[in-house]
Formats: C-alpha cells, sequence, structure tokens
C-alpha cells in the first residue's frame, strides 16, 4: 500500500506541473479559502463572489467575532491560501 501511495503522489505532482490552476478556479464561488489581510488579520470563509474591485466571503461559523458576509478589496489582501482547487476538466477531440 506504501508503494500506490508513493505513485499516486508522485502522480498527482506531475499532473499539477502539467495542468497549473487558474485563478479563475481558485477564486471560483463555492471554494473554501483563508486570506490574510496587510493588517494581519486572517478570515476564513468560501468566496460568494468575486470582481475587479475584490472578494466577497461568506464567513465560517467557526471565527471568532466574525459572522455573515466579509468583502474585501483587492488593495487589502496580502495572502489567499487554498487548500483545494478543482482543475478544469479538458476534452480532447480526436481528430
Amino acid at each position: 500500500m506504501h508503494r500506490d501511495t508513493e505513485t499516486g503522489a508522485r502522480a498527482d505532482a506531475e499532473d499539477r506541473r502539467d495542468h497549473p490552476p487558474r485563478v479563475a478556479d481558485a477564486l471560483k464561488s463555492g471554494v473554501t479559502v483563508s486570506i490574510t489581510t496587510w493588517s494581519g488579520r486572517q478570515l476564513r470563509g468560501t468566496v460568494s463572489d468575486r470582481d475587479g474591485a475584490g472578494v466577497l466571503l461568506d464567513l465560517d461559523e467557526g471565527t471568532v467575532g466574525q459572522e455573515g458576509y466579509a468583502f474585501l478589496p483587492w488593495s487589502s489582501v496580502e495572502q489567499v491560501d487554498i487548500p483545494e482547487v478543482a482543475h478544469r476538466r479538458v476534452k480532447f477531440l480526436q481528430g
């Protein structure tokens, strides 16, 4: 079983290099993210919407002192941590 785990991890790493995620996929609606602002505030939630002005998060219920939604303008965002990005499925047509 250990051998299969190593093979699977190696295949995942190769897949990431061959098909890197896109920002549009990483920050699309429904993706869970953790955002650190330039002031040091850390927010965790699910992306509800984003546009050129910033990102709207549906905050996690477990976040102390925070509930509901938070809008973060891009100028206040220092870092966005995304645990998992769902890659777009690509269908190759036989020619």
